[in-house]
């Protein structure tokens, strides 16, 4: 398996391309501790991979000599996890995991019952954490995209940004409720697809009426009452393996954009 890099600007020169990034070129020369002339895929996380073989290490900076340029355009239906954020840092597990199974973006959801509330001072740290925390969950995973994870929004504002882009689902302890797999077949995949996951005390009468209203299918995960992080990883592997079973396809399709020259 060949060892990724992630580099968010890229410039390819003459077939080479060079990283700049202190924390990759550590964990690439040092960590990994990768030779000249072994192989290493560069991703933008945008879809664009650089394959190739490293040429040269510097003082700050490390050269790769790129074969081939690969674009992954997207085949699959936008998929987002709005979820509670749980207690103990579990919702840097949630954002591993949905990042492996192919969420695409990702809200920490602030509702009425969330005990979890990031204060100002903490939030931009918090935001770099999540975002290194699905990059480093993209690595590993071989994805060529890196979810979008949004600043905190209350449960309002995440309704009225996700109706407009998704159909929304949110997995309910009682009421009217259908399966999720019989969502999943009756579902228009012309569409996205957003789920909304409570918190531990879950979501209070009058969410869930908001929800309804916009037009949210209401689902049942199973007879057992779910953790929120169980719950949040259930609904996107469910999804996930759904795409998988009707498009049989990866995320992803891949064609080569640049077959690079040989010097």
């Amino acid at each position: 398996m060949t060892i990724r890099c992630y580099c968010p600007q890229i410039q390819l020169n003459q077939n080479a391309l060079t990283i700049t990034d202190l924390k990759e070129i550590h964990h690439i020369k040092n960590v990994l501790r990768l030779k000249k002339g072994e192989p290493l895929t560069v991703f933008d996380g945008e879809g664009q991979e650089y394959h190739g073989v490293i040429d040269s290490f510097g003082p700050q900076t490390a050269v790769v000599r790129v074969n081939d340029v690969r674009r992954n355009e997207r085949v699959r239906p936008l998929l987002i996890l709005a979820c509670a954020v749980p207690k103990k840092g579990k919702f840097e597990d949630i954002i591993e995991k949905a990042t492996e199974l192919g969420a695409d973006e990702i809200i920490p959801l602030q509702t009425r019952r969330t005990e979890v509330v990031f204060k100002p001072e903490a939030r931009e740290r918090k935001q770099q954490r999540f975002e290194s925390v699905a990059v480093s969950a993209a690595k590993q995973c071989q994805r060529s995209t890196i979810p979008v994870i949004h600043p905190p929004m209350n449960f309002k504002d995440a309704m009225a940004y996700l109706k407009i882009k998704t159909f929304l689902v949110i997995p309910s302890l009682s009421g009217d409720r259908q399966p999720l797999l019989k969502v999943l077949e009756e579902f228009d995949w012309s569409k996205g697809i957003s789920f909304l996951i409570g918190p531990e005390g879950d979501f209070t009468l009058e969410e869930y009426q908001w929800a309804w209203k916009e037009g949210a299918c209401a689902v049942t995960l199973g007879e057992t009452v779910l953790r929120v992080e169980t719950a949040a990883v259930s609904v996107i592997a469910a999804a996930n393996f759904y795409l998988d079973r009707i498009m049989g396809t990866r995320p992803h399709s891949s064609h080569t954009v640049k077959s690079a020259q040989k010097d």
